[in-house]
């Protein structure tokens, strides 16, 4: 059982539109495990902060739950950041400059990533975006 192909180009959706395990990169392998940590540690940076310090009724008095929230807010922050990056890092044309995009995500937030958005829509229109397995399938089968 090969669970990984280097330098092969990977194919999302077959035919029948199942994905086929056996056809992964080794990247996405590295992908899916980054962002399989990724999640555990902010759910679980959630799902902690939550259960000790309840988010209902705000308590704007403790410095305790306000410092909780704020640490758990950050992280929640970098894990919807770093997958966006993500999809920055593999859409844009030049390492660098995805690195570059991804970097200013991370430090200067949500301005750079809209930002990056609306330069991409500019350039590729929004026809261009396509993470659904839908629409993937409705382009091999037509």
């Amino acid at each position: 059982l090969v669970l990984c192909k280097p330098l092969q180009k990977m194919t999302m959706v077959n035919t029948a539109g199942i994905n086929n395990t056996s056809d992964r990169s080794c990247s996405t392998w590295l992908y899916l495990g980054l962002y399989a940590i990724l999640f555990i540690v902010t759910a679980s940076m959630i799902a902690k902060t939550a259960s000790s310090f309840p988010l209902f009724p705000f308590q704007s008095e403790s410095l305790e739950w306000n410092s909780n929230w704020l640490i758990a807010t950050v992280i929640d922050y970098y894990g919807a950041c770093l997958c966006f990056c993500g999809i920055i890092f593999k859409s844009e044309d030049n390492w660098i400059y995805g690195s570059l995009w991804c970097l200013g995500c991370c430090l200067l937030g949500s301005p750079i990533c809209c930002l990056w958005m609306l330069i991409f829509l500019w350039k590729h229109g929004a026809d261009s975006i396509s993470l659904s397995r839908n629409r993937r399938y409705d382009r091999i089968t037509n």
